[in-house]
């Protein structure tokens, strides 16, 4: 679990053009599309999701993007927090 220097919403904004929209799919069923932006930190590489779009993202849980080009499996789901409270959801691939 990270610390975020600012809230989630201004990272989104700060960084508006390496958004991507990412189709979620568990068991083959589609459960939903999340804007996300890929990240790398020490733990590995992710796709950060803000916490109030309230992603259904769990383990085992496929991320595609909307044009097909890429396809990530989740293998560990943690969450970086903004004053104490959680605000990106980081997918790990």
């Amino acid at each position: 679990m990270g610390h975020l220097p600012i809230p989630a919403d201004m990272y989104f904004q700060d960084f508006a053009f390496d958004v991507l929209e990412y189709r979620v799919s568990d068991g083959g069923s589609v459960v939903g599309t999340y804007r996300g932006l890929s990240n790398t930190d020490e733990t590995g590489d992710y796709i950060g999701f803000s916490v109030k779009d309230q992603p259904q993202i769990s383990v085992g849980s496929t991320l595609s993007t909307v044009d097909g080009l890429e396809k990530y499996q989740v293998r560990q789901i943690a969450y970086d927090r903004y004053n104490g409270q959680p605000e990106l959801l980081k997918a790990y691939y």
